[in-house]
């Protein structure tokens, strides 16, 4: 049994916990506010069983039962790990990160779960010299999950195959081990960090969602997500999606489309974007969409997403009309400008490279 730190409780910082005390493991979980683990704390002593510093989570979905869970106070603890897994959303990065990279050590695996704007080499070249961990990148996250009580967490899927890459790249193969032992043989080793970042959809998919129901997010009107990502939806998500998938070719990557990570997140038949989301709605249903603009489909998928697309498209001189479109009307429709939100950019300096040149940086050169 091996116990995991998880950085973020938050729902797919619970599902990942629930997930591996669900397959023998334990897991311990730092909400850096505490707001997200108290609920847990007090549902363990509701239930008669307090202990310090442990709570209680009860997950229900894909997977069924409850977990006991240990909780982190300090980020000092982290040290004790020898894996940590990062679940927090992209816009926490810049708040968040900072306080747990000092306690990162060198005898650790750093698995990053739907790892954004290349926060794996962020983390990898600000660690301590001689005490950089491994850093495990995911391209998406272990499953799809969301909050439905305070000391609860509804566990939609668990995804059944998924990217994992590791930077220094000769530690590949330790991090896939790692990585199978703990959450299962569902994992595809490939070469770079930047691959399994370019293998994200969350900002294409969450894009074709979201852009044509901004009034409906507005109004706070019940809308299911796949019910309304009718054709003109999914033909923007596929004009999106094509960009992406050049700009990997443009430094010689090869990433799925969201078709293909659609089938293999939903279990749908590979069909037109909007098809597949209608036999999902069919199958399942699916989670209610956003009910305001302050949400991470938002402030997560467009700085962290769609605008690192922009700037790795720079990079590798390819056009993005529809990234560039759809970031511009989010920050209209906002009134901020998106593309300053990023602060992960600014420190990586991507534009400043080469393709090769930032291929190399990502292997850990």
């Amino acid at each position: 049994m091996s116990t995991v730190a998880i950085v973020g409780a938050g729902p797919i910082g619970r599902a990942t916990a629930a997930y591996l005390v669900h397959h023998g493991h334990a897991a311990a979980l730092w909400s850096p506010s505490g707001a997200k683990t108290a609920p847990l704390l007090n549902a363990l002593k509701a239930a008669g069983r307090g202990a310090t510093g442990r709570g209680l989570l009860k997950y229900s979905g894909a997977l069924s039962g409850e977990a006991e869970i240990g909780i982190i106070s300090d980020p000092a603890e982290l040290s004790s790990y020898a894996v940590i897994v990062i679940a927090l959303p992209g816009n926490a990065y810049p708040a968040i990160l900072p306080r747990a990279l000092p306690h990162l050590r060198g005898n650790q695996t750093v698995i990053v779960s739907g790892a954004l704007s290349l926060v794996p080499l962020w983390l990898y070249e600000r660690a301590q010299t001689d005490a950089r961990p491994v850093i495990a990148a995911w391209g998406t996250t272990l499953a799809t999950a969301r909050i439905p009580e305070p000391a609860r967490v509804n566990i939609n899927t668990v995804r059944t195959s998924f990217e994992v890459a590791a930077i220094p790249a000769a530690a590949r193969d330790s991090a896939l081990k790692t990585c199978c032992n703990l959450f299962g043989d569902r994992f595809t080793a490939i070469d770079s960090i930047l691959g399994a970042a370019l293998l994200n959809v969350n900002p294409v998919a969450h894009a074709a969602e979201v852009l044509p129901n901004l009034t409906r997010i507005e109004k706070k009107e019940h809308w299911p997500l796949f019910e309304y990502l009718t054709p003109a939806s999914g033909r923007i998500g596929e004009a999106v999606d094509a960009e992406r998938q050049a700009i990997a070719r443009g430094f010689g990557l090869d990433v799925r489309s969201i078709h293909q990570h659609t089938h293999l997140s939903y279990h749908v038949p590979v069909a037109g974007y909007a098809d597949m989301a209608a036999a999902i709605q069919a199958k399942s249903g699916s989670s209610p969409g956003p009910t305001t603009l302050e949400h991470r489909y938002f402030i997560e998928d467009v700085p962290y997403g769609l605008v690192f697309y922009e700037t790795l498209a720079r990079v590798v001189a390819a056009p993005t009309p529809n990234i560039t479109a759809a970031i511009t009307l989010f920050s209209t429709a906002y009134g901020r400008d998106f593309r300053q939100d990023n602060r992960l950019l600014a420190d990586l300096a991507l534009e400043e490279l080469l393709p090769a040149e930032l291929l190399r940086r990502c292997a850990g050169a």
